[in-house]
């Protein structure tokens, strides 16, 4: 019995992994004398086998003879593997099949005709636009839509005209649908079609009329999209909202206030009421292009949908335009909203106030420090800070008895604001704190001694006899840039507690003096690995030529997020040494350090992979093996083809298998 029988017997094997390894043994050999094996092989039941069948036939360049045998397995309708399977490996094929894919454009039966243009449309060749476009007249509609899309995908502006054809003469709403869905990909921004406006009138293409209006027209199709904003179906004026959104937001300046001529008209009018209603927190979508309308009109009756839009991170910026601009009135009737509405828009209201500079809002923000919502008083004590009401004073110092962190340090951020307007309250302020039998308290006194530039008090903190005070007062200095400080710094580098250590470490990054090296080339030695991080990472910004070095007296025993801080430091020098040291990483048993390294090597100098490749495609970790393969696909195609080829042989897990198989494809 020959080795093609021998296989032939394995794909008839009960075993999956039996099959597949039958199919890698086709590798090499005539595909003349194999292809009915893989034929038979592409519709097995087994997904990874089918996969397995496709990669190396395809691998094998099959000429234009065997394409034509390949896509006769199209016309199987009892296997739906096999006929995914011949048009996957088809697609992978690529432009080397036009010809034949051509051919069968007019072929007897639809859904082979279907497949054909789906296959036209993977690989996303523009010379089958022609055959596309024959297809457009088709008699089935399933192929003339398909064809409507993949000419849309293609991305041939050309071709709109035909398209407008098509929905003219083919009156079947789901070509409509999907050909127009096409010409909105198509088409660059102009006076809105005829043809296409007509269709406007008919409720099921309405709301994809107003989608494609969005991505083809010009300022001219405004009057038509304002009068979708009436229509009954909220799908329908979702979609006008969205067109006159895109629409505005692509035109120039003399195009702009033409439409915002036609909006402003909608002020006091019903159609405010009816955007108002379809604003959805959950489509921040929609949101923005509502809130932009909303803001061009220019109506109060939308400052509840902007309160809303002011609580979503993506809409706040254009909601606090929107705001400003309706003008002190717009910010009153907010303030008239206050004392009836929840919490949540309490502090947004608050907020908003602070956003605004609205120095009316200050006898609101008095009672809302003393809220009873703790969101309220914190979003209060923020607006404070914002607009410099020092007479609030007082009742910020309150919020520093909370038991909520966020709200003391929000009482702690306006203080400091506002030791730009009142410098002695404040600094009263901070000095009783500083004498507080209170940890805490001595932690808010030493920001605010930051704040006002005291550096003779932050330093009598740095000696406190609480770490968390020491820390605060160390992180303060920093901030506050003393060089007069650097001995207090290279003090605290030997502090019993490591977070005290690391903040004085980062301070001296923050004062930049050279004359800290010193101290912390010798706090590399700490015990703890954590400031150690952080002495490596000060060093590097503040004396950059002794990196390398740094790096190095700490390197052999580190591990963990110590030699991960290592590694990141290195990839920034430009020099051997550094990548050597990257590669010994490839050693680690640490699997993130190791990935950690591979993405160094792949973004600097990849072909260092090639000694350890072998062995980091059979790592034990996947991971790590998928992380080598996208490393090795970056070497030349020849050269990573072998290796990666190798390493699908060997492989067992089906998500690296998959990406093994994507890396091949990408190669080709």
């Amino acid at each position: 019995m020959n080795i093609l029988q021998d296989i032939q017997v394995a794909l008839q094997s009960s075993d999956e992994e039996v099959r597949r390894r039958a199919i890698q043994d086709l590798r090499g050999r005539p595909l003349q004398d194999t292809c009915m094996l893989f034929f038979s092989a592409m519709g097995d039941e087994s997904w990874r086998v089918r996969k397995e069948a496709v990669e190396i036939f395809v691998s094998s360049e099959p000429g234009k003879n065997m394409v034509v045998e390949l896509l006769e397995l199209l016309r199987n309708e009892d296997n739906a593997g096999l006929r995914n399977s011949a048009a996957e490996a088809v697609s992978r094929i690529g432009e080397p099949a036009a010809d034949a894919l051509i051919n069968l454009v007019t072929d007897a039966d639809a859904d082979v005709r279907k497949l054909v243009l789906d296959i036209m449309g993977s690989i996303n060749s523009l010379d089958f636009v022609p055959a596309l476009l024959s297809a457009l007249r088709d008699d089935d509609v399933n192929v003339a839509a398909s064809a409507a899309e993949h000419l849309g995908n293609l991305g041939d502006a050309s071709t709109v005209p035909e398209l407008i054809k098509a929905i003219v003469s083919n009156e079947d709403d789901m070509f409509r649908f999907i050909a127009l869905a096409a010409i909105g990909k198509l088409a660059v921004p102009a006076p809105v079609p005829d043809e296409i406006r007509q269709l406007a009138g008919k409720d099921l293409l309405r709301k994809a009329v107003y989608e494609c209006l969005g991505s083809i027209a010009d300022e001219s199709a405004v009057s038509l999209l304002l009068e979708g904003l009436g229509t009954h179906q909220k799908s329908s004026r979702k979609a006008a909202v969205m067109a006159l959104f895109r629409i505005y937001s692509r035109s120039g300046a003399e195009s702009r206030l033409v439409m915002e001529s036609a909006l402003k008209c909608l002020k006091g009018s019903n159609l405010v009421s009816t955007l108002v209603e379809i604003f959805d927190p959950g489509d921040p979508v929609l949101g923005e292009a509502l809130v932009a309308l909303l803001d061009v009109i220019g109506d109060n009756r939308c400052i509840e949908i902007l309160l809303q839009a002011f609580g979503n991170e993506r809409l706040s910026g254009a909601a606090i335009r929107a705001l400003r601009n309706l003008g002190p009135a717009g910010v009153e009737a907010l303030i008239s909203r206050f004392s009836a509405a929840d919490a949540a828009s309490r502090s947004a209201i608050c907020m908003l106030i602070g956003e605004c500079a609205y120095q009316n809002g200050g006898v609101i923000l008095h009672d809302a420090l003393c809220d009873q919502s703790a969101i309220v008083r914190r979003a209060a004590a923020e607006a404070v800070g914002k607009l410099g009401l020092a007479d609030c004073i007082p009742g910020i110092v309150r919020l520093l008895d909370e038991s909520d962190q966020e709200v003391r340090n929000t009482a702690v951020a306006s203080l400091k604001s506002l030791a730009l307007i009142d410098w002695n309250s404040v600094q009263a302020v901070a000095n009783q704190l500083g004498d507080s039998g209170r940890p805490e308290q001595r932690c808010s006194a030493a920001a605010l001694f930051a704040a006002l530039g005291d550096g003779d008090r932050l330093s009598l903190l740095v000696k406190d006899e609480e770490a968390m005070v020491r820390q605060a007062a160390v992180f303060s200095i920093g901030k506050l840039r003393l060089a007069s400080a650097d001995g207090i710094l290279m003090i605290a580098l030997a502090d019993e507690e490591p977070d005290v250590r690391i903040a004085a470490a980062e301070a001296l990054a923050e004062v930049g003096d050279a004359g800290g090296v010193m101290a912390l080339t010798h706090a590399l030695n700490d015990e703890d690995a954590w400031v150690q991080c952080a002495v490596l990472k000060s060093l590097a910004r503040i004396y950059p030529g002794g990196t390398l070095d740094a790096v190095q007296s700490v390197f052999p025993r580190a591990d963990g997020f110590l030699l991960i801080t290592c590694l990141k430091l290195l990839e920034e020098l430009d020099c051997d040494m550094a990548m050597e040291l990257v590669e010994q990483s490839l050693d680690n048993s640490d699997e993130e350090v190791v990935n950690l390294a591979l993405s160094i090597i792949g973004r600097r100098s990849h072909d260092r992979i090639v000694p350890y490749a072998g062995r980091l495609l059979a790592h034990q970790n996947r991971e790590v093996r998928m992380a080598c393969a996208r490393t090795v696909s970056l070497l030349p195609a020849s050269q990573a083809g072998t290796l990666l080829v190798q390493a699908l042989e060997h492989e067992t897990n089906d998500l690296v298998r998959l990406q093994l198989q994507e890396l091949l494809k990408g190669l080709t």
